[in-house]
């Protein structure tokens, strides 16, 4: 940690549902980070726990929020409670981390240098801290590298804003005093960054700070939480990504515009889906020019994206270990189109946060 850098006040806020199974592992490793440890407190939201979250997390020195309210419960509202209960005024930022995580040891030393640089939102790199649990784990780890490193961290190079993705996020404490946490639907994440987008606030990248997050190990024990995220991306979409884009198109705010699109456009594996189907309805169309052009136009994308994932799993590492793994990738695509599909659909309409199964 550079002696030049103002050490500023953390608070520490981890939302938990019955997560005595990984609670510990959070917990110590927010112990063990390189940061003066008078200079943050940890505070454990105990929301609706009939297990020992509580006790664990009390035993290894965080502070625990009991919250009972079981007629109104999810992450947004856990985090709105919390943050009116914290004496904000004792911080100067918060760091928001899921319970089912470890963070990396320079995370806050990470987070202070960009809340110093004038940063007022910062999403943290988000990593699968499981990768050689399943062929699962292990697609979603290149997925994951592509999101932060080719994504996230090259439009933040660029000048423009990140987004929020749920999980690792930290904020000024004067933005959450005047502001709150305002985002209470199945997305909201989402939903929360085009609140932030919509009052001029963008989203800094920090990929040196590292949250490690436990992902399922297969399909059956990932569908309820992608259910729930796809369903409350595709909510935020009509609710306000579509009219963020036509304020930042009417005001010609580029960067309003630009902050929209992660809002609009298709998640990686819907891309590489809606793809295929363009090629294959293609293939079934009179023999014309538009015809050709359409099955080079769709051919073309069909190899962007995969270039595009070869260079995710160059970058990641342990090639022979994700080449296995892509034999299962026509099983993951079929999976997640189902998903979207119900969800794009209304046939399922997911309007409470649903636990996922630890491991």
């Amino acid at each position: 940690m550079g002696s030049d850098q103002p050490l500023n006040r953390f608070a520490v806020l981890v939302p938990a549902h019955n997560e005595e199974l990984l609670i510990g592992i959070l917990c110590q490793s927010l112990l063990d980070v390189d940061y003066p440890r008078d200079k943050y407190v940890v505070h454990i939201i105990a929301d609706n726990c009939s297990d020992s979250t509580a006790d664990i997390a009390a035993s290894l020195c965080a502070k625990v929020l009991e919250r009972t309210d079981p007629a109104d419960v999810g992450k947004g509202q856990a985090l709105s409670w919390a943050l009116q209960r914290i004496d904000l005024d004792q911080f100067d930022a918060v760091l928001i981390v899921d319970a089912d995580n470890y963070v990396g040891n320079n995370i806050l030393t990470e987070l202070n240098r960009m809340i110093n640089s004038g940063e007022q939102s910062i999403q943290c790199y988000n990593a699968v801290g499981n990768r050689a649990d399943s062929w699962f784990t292990q697609l979603l780890y290149v997925s994951r590298t592509i999101g932060n490193l080719l994504y996230h961290e090259a439009k933040y190079r660029l000048g423009l804003s990140s987004y929020l993705m749920g999980n690792g996020l930290c904020f000024r404490a004067e933005l959450l005093k005047k502001k709150g946490w305002t985002a209470f639907s199945v997305g909201e994440d989402w939903e929360y960054y085009a609140q932030l987008v919509e009052s001029g606030v963008m989203v800094a990248f920090a990929a040196k700070a590292k949250v490690f997050h436990q992902e399922s190990k297969s399909l059956n024990q990932a569908t309820s939480q992608r259910l729930r995220w796809s369903s409350g991306r595709f909510y935020v979409a009509w609710t306000q990504g579509l009219p963020l884009l036509f304020k930042g198109l009417r005001k010609k705010n580029w960067h309003v515009v630009d902050a929209s699109l992660p809002l609009l456009t298709p998640n990686y594996s819907l891309l590489i889906n809606l793809t295929l189907v363009g090629f294959f309805i293609s293939l079934l169309l009179p023999t014309t020019n538009l015809k050709l052009f359409l099955l080079i136009a769709f051919f073309l994308l069909i190899m962007a994206q995969f270039t595009l994932f070869v260079t995710g799993a160059f970058i990641a590492g342990s090639p022979i270990k994700t080449s296995k793994a892509v034999l299962y990738v026509p099983f993951f695509l079929v999976w997640k189109a189902v998903i979207d599909i119900l969800c794009i659909t209304g046939l399922y309409r997911g309007k409470k946060w649903v636990r996922t199964k630890r491991h």
